[in-house]
């Protein structure tokens, strides 16, 4: 059994769904661990025969038989994943198989409101949020107030309400008040609709309705190393990218509130007894960052030669435009990796892993990678990363579609 994690290392829309899914693609029995965050991740896979499908909480690979496991690091928004498992019989005529382990909780309605509210109340000052309520979710979970898959499946309806009720007035209207008089003076005359939300007892009784159903669609499992080894290929899908993670103070608070790189993976493969095969990190030719913080050497899109337009990150209410720039200097490349794998380095299960490389978006620079210091041709950059930087492999990707990674590589 193949094990490996597929990790971005920029701020994420880096191609992460297009190596997991060839990943999938060219295995057989795989697994599709998703272990951060929870519904605000975005993983395109597109194939060449015009099917395009988002991912969020299906893993990316699931066109092609993977089944998805929701890892108790993850957070699952059920709502959204049945909205999503629909979406994707529509695309490709089936409904995939997802798993997740009994004592993954969930984001509910209330933080996502919450979460919609806090951040539009901040006017011009967003953090950039997705507005999926992720980082409510985590807040409300470190009060004391967390609700598993396993307990959703096992209440009654009315043991949902009364708990999604106290849930409510503990936390999901925590300084409400306040946060509705930064609203108004943040965006004179709008209604404050998430107010209204967070104060009417019918949305929470439809929503008992909702999570009541999305349960049925989830296999709960225990996800031991005894039930992991009838897979032959295991990727842990990351969502977001290194750039992003919780502890990486330097862009704070453009954060996202989850684990980017190993250690998720690492806890959860250690616990296990089990090894980890390869990392791949995956970085486009150019650096994206979707939504308000800071982005070393930004350029205008029209100032780098050959980028297409990007269909899945359209401007949206939450993340406004995607923004471009060009790498930093080598060293920095290498940096946030450097300081990932150290963060790992005790673990067992890190000892005999391979650390790899996924250029993606090489048709639309010619094989260049923007650098702020001198742009590199794609085969010396390879040579490069190899002999001075210890990378295993380098893949490459020179289109949208998943299929067309070097298929020697991976």
């Amino acid at each position: 059994m193949m094990t490996v994690a597929v990790i971005g290392k920029n701020f994420g829309d880096e191609g992460k769904g297009l190596a997991c899914a060839s990943l999938s693609h060219n295995a057989g029995n795989s697994l599709i661990i998703k272990h951060n965050g929870g519904g605000q991740a975005g993983h395109t896979v597109e194939d060449e025969s015009g099917r395009r499908f988002i991912h969020h909480q299906i893993g990316s690979g699931a066109q092609y038989g993977a089944a998805t496991l929701l890892a108790d690091t993850f957070m699952v928004d059920l709502y959204q994943l049945q909205k999503e498992l629909n979406e994707f019989k529509e695309v490709y005529g089936f409904r995939p198989t997802v798993y997740a382990e009994k004592s993954t909780k969930i984001t509910i309605i209330d933080d996502v409101l919450r979460n919609m509210f806090i951040e539009s109340a901040r006017g011009k000052n967003r953090h950039g949020s997705c507005g999926m309520g992720i980082n409510e979710c985590l807040n409300r979970h470190e009060c004391g107030l967390s609700l598993t898959l396993e307990e959703v499946r096992d209440m009654t309806k009315d043991e949902l309400l009364k708990t999604l009720r106290t849930f409510r007035s503990e936390y999901g209207q925590k300084n409400i008040d306040k946060i509705k008089e930064m609203f108004e003076r943040n965006n004179p005359g709008m209604n404050a609709e998430y107010y209204d939300m967070l104060t009417d007892d019918g949305v929470l009784v439809s929503y008992v309705d909702y999570i009541k159903s999305g349960i049925e669609d989830v296999e709960l499992v225990d996800a031991s190393s005894d039930w992991l080894s009838g897979f032959d290929l295991i990727v842990f899908e990351t969502g977001q990218g290194l750039l992003l993670d919780s502890d990486n103070k330097a862009y704070a608070p453009y954060l996202t509130p989850s684990k980017t790189g190993l250690y998720n993976i690492a806890r959860f493969l250690e616990k296990r007894k089990m090894n980890l095969s390869e990392v791949i990190y995956v970085t486009r030719t150019y650096v994206t960052r979707h939504g308000n913080g800071p982005l070393p050497c930004e350029i205008k899109k029209e100032d780098l030669s050959g980028i297409c337009n990007d269909l899945t990150n359209i401007d949206n209410e939450w993340q406004g435009s995607i923004r471009y720039a060009k790498h930093e200097s080598l060293e920095a490349f290498n940096a946030q990796i450097k300081t990932d794998m150290e963060s790992v380095k005790d673990f067992e299960c890190m000892k005999n892993t391979s650390k790899s490389l996924l250029l993606t978006h090489l048709d639309e620079t010619g094989e260049i990678v923007y650098y702020e210091d001198g742009d590199v041709k794609a085969d010396i950059l390879i040579d490069v990363l190899k002999d001075k930087y210890g990378f295993t492999e380098v893949y490459t990707s020179h289109s949208r579609f998943n299929t067309d990674i070097d298929k020697r590589k991976i």
